[in-house]
């Protein structure tokens, strides 16, 4: 069977920084509200390539360093991520890699919880919410997907098993 790794000892790292880079770029804010979901996104691809090696660690610090850049409670997005990676190794171990509705439906449902979470650390915190809006950026991101994948497929190559 064939093994997935990185392209280069970075690139798990470097795509990450580009996801944050794509989620702190200013938008208007009715454009704002569609902006997919980059870093959850990037940890579901990982997840779905090499999910015996990541590690669940990194995604918590990755989420508190999120955390520091919209200046949103401590943890809300380190506990979303480690969410999104977790469940992705889990429920890709039951699917095919290269089923495509299998990843869609995936996808839905992991981008779901995440939002979900965040959703309800929102009505506990500030007490407002977005109403419909909110699921937007759920919306653009399984849309975005299958360009997103496959692009971030560059980063990784597929080696024969020993």
């Amino acid at each position: 069977m064939p093994v997935k790794d990185p392209r280069f000892p970075g690139a798990v790292l470097l795509t990450l920084i580009f996801s944050i880079a794509l989620s702190i770029i200013p938008l208007s804010e009715s454009i704002a509200l569609w902006r997919p979901e980059w870093i959850a996104l990037t940890l579901v691809h990982w997840a779905l390539v090499i999910r015996d090696r990541i590690s669940l660690l990194m995604v918590f610090i990755l989420g508190l360093v999120v955390d520091a850049l919209y200046g949103s409670l401590l943890g809300q997005h380190a506990l979303g991520y480690v969410l999104v990676t977790y469940l992705a190794v889990r429920l890709s171990l039951r699917m095919t890699p290269e089923a495509f509705l299998q990843q869609l439906a995936l996808l839905f449902a992991i981008l779901g919880v995440y939002m979900l979470a965040n959703l309800w650390m929102q009505r506990v915190t500030t007490g407002s919410s977005l109403g419909l809006l909110h699921w937007a950026s759920l919306l653009s991101s399984i849309v975005i997907w299958p360009v997103y994948h496959s692009l971030l497929g560059y980063f990784h190559i597929q080696r024969k098993a020993l």
